[in-house]
C-alpha cells in the first residue's frame, strides 16, 4: 500500500514524543507499565504484552496475575516484576499499593473469565476512575469480554483505548449500538462502524483487522494502519500490539502538548486510508494506536519474510528494537 503524507505527519508526530536516551536520566522515567492479566489457562500472553512494552522501550513492567500464573511468568524473564494477586481477596488493597507507581495500564492479556478475578478487574475500573487524571488504559483480549458485559465500565474514561478483533468489536458494537452482527457485515465502510462506537462510549477504539481502524471521540475521522503485516496468524501477535500500545499511549499521554496541538493537511491528504479526510486534529490515541500498529506489523513483516509459515509470536518480539529503530529513530 501507498504511504503518503498521513503517514509521515502520523510518523513525525509519534517522534516527538519518544523518551530521549540520556545518560542522566533516571529509571522508571521512560514508563512504568502495568499488565494486568495471566491465568493458570493463559500464561504466554500477558508475556507477550510485557515483553512487547519493554522492547518498545518503557523501563520497568509490573504484571499482576493470579497465583498459578505466577512461576510461569517469572520463569520466563527476570526483567518482569511478578505480583500472584489476581485472584486475591485483597486484591484491592494490594493493587492500591502499587498504583501510584504505573504510568500506564494494559488490562486483558491473559486474563481469563474466572468470575473472581473479573470481579477483581471491575473494582481496579472503578478505582482508575476516581483518579483526578485517569492514567492511560489498554484493554485488549479478555478485559474486552469483561467491557462487553458491562460497557458502563469503561463510558468516558478520558484516557482509554480498546483494541478488538473483528468478532470482538462485532459483539461489543451490538451489545452497545444494538445492531446484530450480521446487520453490521452489511456496512461496507468499517471505519464508521469504529467511529459511531468510539462516540457512543467516548473511548478511543482501534479496531484491529487487514486495515487496523483508529477511531477517537475528540476526531470525526478513524485513520487506518494498512501497512502489510504477515498472512502468518499464529496467536500472541494481539497481545504483542496491546504491549507496544501502552507503552506508545503512555509516551503520547504525557506529550500531549507536542501533538494534538497539530492538524492533519487537507491538501496533503494520504492515500494510506485510501480514503479523503479534512483539516483535522491529531489525537493522542490515534498517533499511538498509528506507531504501535506499525510497529508490530512491521515486525511481522520483517520475521515472516525470513521463517514463513514457521513464524511464531516469540520470533516477531525479537524483532520490535531493531524495527523501532528503523521506523522512529533513523
Amino acid at each position: 500500500m501507498a504511504l503518503g503524507s498521513q503517514h509521515t505527519q502520523l510518523i513525525q508526530a509519534f517522534k516527538k514524543v519518544i523518551p530521549p536516551l540520556l545518560f542522566d536520566a533516571h529509571k522508571g522515567e521512560a514508563g512504568r507499565i502495568g499488565v494486568v492479566g495471566g491465568s493458570e489457562e493463559y500464561t504466554g500472553a500477558p508475556i507477550f504484552a510485557s515483553m512487547a512494552a519493554f522492547r518498545t522501550g518503557v523501563d520497568l513492567v509490573h504484571v499482576f496475575c493470579s497465583k498459578n500464573a505466577a512461576i510461569p511468568i517469572k520463569s520466563f524473564s527476570p526483567d518482569l516484576i511478578v505480583h500472584p494477586i489476581l485472584d486475591s481477596s485483597s486484591f484491592s488493597d494490594d493493587m492500591n499499593k502499587w498504583l501510584p507507581r504505573l504510568h500506564a495500564l494494559v488490562i486483558g492479556p491473559g486474563l481469563g473469565r474466572d468470575k473472581k478475578i473479573l470481579d477483581n478487574v471491575e473494582q481496579l475500573i472503578g478505582v482508575l476512575r476516581k483518579e483526578e487524571k485517569p492514567i492511560p488504559l489498554v484493554i485488549d483480549a479478555d478485559g474486552l469480554y469483561l467491557i462487553t458485559e458491562k460497557p458502563d465500565l469503561i463510558n468516558s474514561y478520558e484516557n482509554c483505548i480498546l483494541t478488538p478483533n473483528g468478532v470482538e468489536f462485532e459483539r461489543l458494537y451490538e451489545k452497545v449500538i444494538g445492531v446484530k452482527s450480521e446487520d453490521q457485515k452489511k456496512e461496507k465502510d468499517k471505519t464508521q462502524l469504529a467511529r459511531k462506537l468510539a462516540e457512543t462510549l467516548r473511548v478511543n477504539i482501534l479496531m484491529k483487522g487487514h486495515f487496523d481502524t483508529i477511531a477517537s471521540p475528540e476526531n470525526p475521522q478513524p485513520i487506518q494502519c494498512g501497512i502489510d503485516g504477515s498472512p502468518r496468524r499464529c496467536g500472541g501477535q494481539g497481545d504483542l500490539l496491546s504491549g507496544a500500545l501502552v507503552a506508545t499511549y503512555y509516551w503520547t499521554i504525557k506529550n500531549r502538548d507536542k501533538i494534538e496541538s497539530q492538524s492533519f493537511n487537507a491538501e496533503k491528504s494520504s492515500k494510506t486510508t485510501e480514503q479523503p479526510h479534512s483539516s483535522l486534529k491529531m489525537t493522542s490515541a490515534q498517533v499511538a494506536g498509528y506507531a504501535a500498529s506499525t510497529l508490530i506489523r512491521t515486525s511481522c513483516q520483517t520475521i515472516f519474510s525470513k521463517l514463513g509459515r514457521s513464524m511464531i509470536s516469540a520470533d516477531v518480539l525479537k524483532e520490535i528494537g531493531p524495527t523501532f529503530i528503523k521506523l522512529f529513530e533513523k
